[in-house]
């Protein structure tokens, strides 16, 4: 797997703390990649629509603002998928400390206690779960769109289309093997390793993004985890577990 992949997570956090150009391209970019995670988080919490688009627009504002939560973020403090999370949690209570007269209406047993200056929101594992679903879909999408340039560019076409005709097939029922090979004059044997050798490819794309949610980019050694291929087992096991 000797080809360049795009940076994720931290080693694109690194380049969207740059100034200039290339660091706004860097904070566009994440902010593409994280806006439907980060949104639909805030809209189970404040339950309106156009809330929580503004609210996704204040929070990546505050991300890549001087001194802002891109700064702060450390990979010692866990995935980067983590730190959101909490930076998420931190903008909703301070959403609701700063505008109590909606609070009671949104979360009326939480009011009820008068506890808004500790906020505990019920709605919050909900909100997680739906957070996590649409990071979930996110990387998975874009380790599929890796995958397949890389089967474009060795000339893996009909190991492709193996692929996605047994692994991504919407039917109920997936087409055998031997289905499968008889539209290319092949053995099942055959279509089931050309279709193996995709499935390994997808492995080792997505082993190599969940790394860079767990590890510092290069020349930020100070900040750089111990890393074994089984804290990134670890990552998939998180990343599968709630699907």
């Amino acid at each position: 797997m000797g080809e360049r992949f795009p940076e994720t997570s931290w080693t694109l956090l690194a380049r969207a703390r740059e100034q200039g150009d290339q660091g706004a391209r860097a904070r566009e970019d994440f902010a593409h990649r994280y806006y439907r995670p980060v949104q639909q988080f805030l809209l189970l919490l404040v339950q309106d629509g156009e809330q929580a688009q503004e609210l996704a627009q204040e929070f990546f504002i505050r991300l890549s603002g001087p001194g802002g939560l891109l700064e702060r973020a450390r990979p010692e403090r866990g995935a980067f998928r983590n730190y959101l999370r909490e930076s998420l949690r931190n903008l909703v209570r301070d959403y609701y400390r700063h505008n109590r007269a909606q609070a009671p209406q949104t979360h009326p047993d939480q009011a009820s206690g008068g506890g808004w200056d500790a906020v505990e929101l019920p709605g919050l594992p909900a909100a997680e779960a739906a957070f996590h679903h649409e990071w979930v879909k996110l990387t998975l999408a874009e380790a599929l769109t890796r995958v397949r340039a890389l089967c474009l560019k060795r000339n893996q076409q009909v190991h492709l289309d193996l692929f996605e005709a047994r692994y991504l097939s919407e039917a109920e029922l997936a087409p055998s093997w031997e289905e499968l090979g008889a539209g290319y004059s092949m053995d099942q044997r055959t279509a089931r390793e050309r279709a193996d050798t995709v499935v390994r490819h997808f492995r080792l794309v997505l082993r190599r993004m969940l790394r860079n949610e767990i590890i510092a980019p290069d020349g930020s050694g100070r900040w750089r985890p111990q890393l074994t291929e089984a804290a990134i087992d670890e990552e998939i096991r998180a990343l599968l577990s709630p699907l």
